[in-house]
């Protein structure tokens, strides 16, 4: 082994490496070529309208179910579709395939509810649709394909805080979208993050290698129906000792280790029982009843 490469070298040469990675952006390019450039995050994302929407819906959506659980898919699916998008007087600009769910090019027909005429256009997915709203109130709007109804969008326009509009909307109607209807709309492919193994060796490394933390990710073994080698997820390795949650947990863990002994069977086999109903498979009952005594919730 080449004693002079470098952990950076290592990887570069024994993987593809998709996302940010020690400080770079690594991309592949539709033709196949792999460019790399410097990894400047403060400029790749500013919080708009239309991200504070994805914020409420993505937290709501994991008070009810977990990213992991075969229903999350749908719970996001229905908020994405029902929920309506609460914004200020003024231009606006939607992104096709995200908004209106366009995933092939043609002539998409927009119908305001008040209105008996309505504007063609056509759109492919990456197309940017501009709308001016005038006045505050409630606005739906109808998109027909082929001369049916493809889509409806709801706008609520308010001079309000968007947060507290968006958290007030979704508690009041959280209940009413989980009984609602799936939506037929295909999802958009993901672009993953991560690294993909180029040797089989490679496949059976899991967890601390050149100061990072590496985890194996069983759920991409395939892409568009193909089998390809496993993607590897990795994250940098911290010093938790100086966060306060760090101070207060080591703190607590002798009185909740010494209460934990204290336990009958029955008591600990009860603990044991709620660690399997957990999705995560390596959750002990000692965490579950860590969690409970830091938290006071069952």
């Amino acid at each position: 082994m080449d004693r002079s490469l470098t952990a950076l070298d290592f990887f570069e040469k024994n993987f593809d490496i998709h996302g940010e990675f020690n400080g770079k952006v690594y991309r592949t390019k539709r033709n196949g070529v792999v460019e790399k450039y410097p990894y400047e995050p403060l400029s790749h994302y500013k919080r708009t309208n239309l991200t504070i929407r994805n914020e409420w819906i993505r937290k709501f959506a994991a008070s009810v179910s977990n990213p992991r659980n075969q229903d999350y898919g749908s719970v996001i699916k229905k908020l994405n579709y029902y929920t309506p998008y609460i914004l200020p007087e003024g231009k606006q600009k939607f992104l096709a395939e995200t908004v209106f769910y366009v995933r092939e090019r043609g002539e998409y027909e927009f119908i305001w509810q008040s209105n008996e005429m309505g504007s063609v256009y056509t759109v492919s997915r990456r197309t940017d649709l501009s709308f001016s709203f005038h006045s505050e109130g409630e606005k739906l709007l109808n998109v027909y394909y082929n001369d049916d109804i493809y889509c409806q969008r709801w706008f609520i326009i308010t001079a309000a805080d968007l947060d507290s509009k968006y958290e007030e909307w979704l508690e009041a109607h959280l209940t009413e979208i989980l009984a609602m209807p799936e939506p037929e709309y295909e999802s958009l492919k993901t672009y993953w993050r991560g690294m993909q193994s180029k040797r089989n060796w490679i496949l059976a490394m899991d967890g601390k290698l050149f100061e990072e933390i590496h985890f194996t990710r069983k759920d991409m073994k395939y892409k568009d129906g193909y089998r390809q080698n496993p993607w590897m997820y990795h994250r940098k390795t911290y010093d938790h000792s100086s966060n306060p949650q760090t101070i207060a947990f080591d703190k607590n863990m002798p009185a909740i280790a010494s209460k934990w002994q204290e336990l009958s069977e029955t008591e600990k086999n009860y603990w044991k029982k709620k660690a399997r109903e957990q999705v995560r498979k390596r959750v002990t009952g000692f965490n579950i009843f860590t969690a409970f005594s830091v938290t006071g919730d069952s």
